[in-house]
């Protein structure tokens, strides 16, 4: 592969993407592995902790939640702020496990909510839905399924058992994503240790980060457009998940829906190696 191959390539994914948005809600901004994806995201950030709304161009922080139904809700704020959740804590599930504490109401304080739909509205499509939204992840998905079907990538926080009243844990999540053509690209678990164990035993993974990806494969179609297929090239690439790349270039060339010189060059695995300045 020569330099002037590449390049041509980089210059072609660089004229087919659009700014990358990212509705981001219950989180507070995103982590450290999307910084390398700065100038190329639009980050919504819906985060009802937060103290009022603020934008900064790549960023929009607003003072709401993210509910099913929207309009006026009541959160449920917690000891451990992270833990705050529009649900109730299922104080017999999390006293089975370490951090019960962190659990704790503290405040019930009314709050603004949004719907996904309302949101896309107000912003336009999300490319990528990340949900940290304490056990409202099931419910939010499938209660909009075209704001699912419009993201090419969903991130979740969740739990594997239900540490709030009415919440869905991953053996729900998964089959509702999987059904709608995602794939399961990565996930952690972690367990909350009992402090009258300590480290020194295993214990029960309670909770899961999963990071599903829109995949043509899964239900058999090819619905997929040219722009979303540019961003997920995109996110795969900078977020190191080179392998799913390069197999999903290789089926994009199948379909000819790349021009032949990208194909061409996508299609090699050597090209994912390179360092890509967009």
């Amino acid at each position: 592969m020569s330099d002037a191959e590449a390049s041509d390539t980089l210059a072609w994914l660089s004229s087919q993407l659009s700014p990358i948005q990212v509705l981001d809600a219950g989180a507070r901004g995103l982590p450290a592995s999307w910084d390398s994806l700065s100038g190329l995201v639009r980050n919504i950030v819906c985060d009802p902790l937060a103290d009022a709304t603020m934008d900064s161009g790549d960023s929009t922080v607003s003072a709401v939640a993210v509910s099913v139904h929207g309009g006026p809700e009541e959160l449920n704020v917690t000891r451990d702020p992270s833990r705050s959740s529009l649900l109730e804590p299922n104080r017999a599930v999390v006293a089975r496990y370490g951090g019960a504490a962190d659990f704790e109401v503290c405040e019930r304080r009314p709050v603004p909510s949004s719907t996904p739909r309302q949101l896309k509205e107000q912003y336009g499509s999300f490319d990528v839905l990340r949900l940290t939204t304490q056990g409202l992840e099931y419910s939010l998905l499938s209660s909009d399924l075209d704001a699912v079907r419009d993201a090419v990538c969903i991130d979740v926080a969740g739990g594997l058992v239900d540490n709030y009243v009415g919440q869905y844990p991953l053996a729900v999540v998964a089959p509702l994503l999987h059904g709608l053509g995602y794939s399961l690209l990565d996930l952690s678990v972690r367990s909350r240790q009992a402090a009258a164990w300590g480290g020194t035993v295993r214990h029960q993974p309670v909770e899961y980060r999963g990071l599903w990806v829109k995949d043509d494969l899964v239900c058999g179609t090819e619905t997929t457009r040219l722009d979303q297929a540019v961003k997920l090239l995109v996110l795969s690439k900078f977020l190191d998940h080179h392998a799913f790349g390069h197999e999903m270039a290789t089926a994009l060339r199948q379909r000819a829906l790349l021009p032949p010189g990208p194909a061409r060059t996508l299609a090699k695995a050597g090209f994912w190696a390179l360092p890509w300045s967009l």
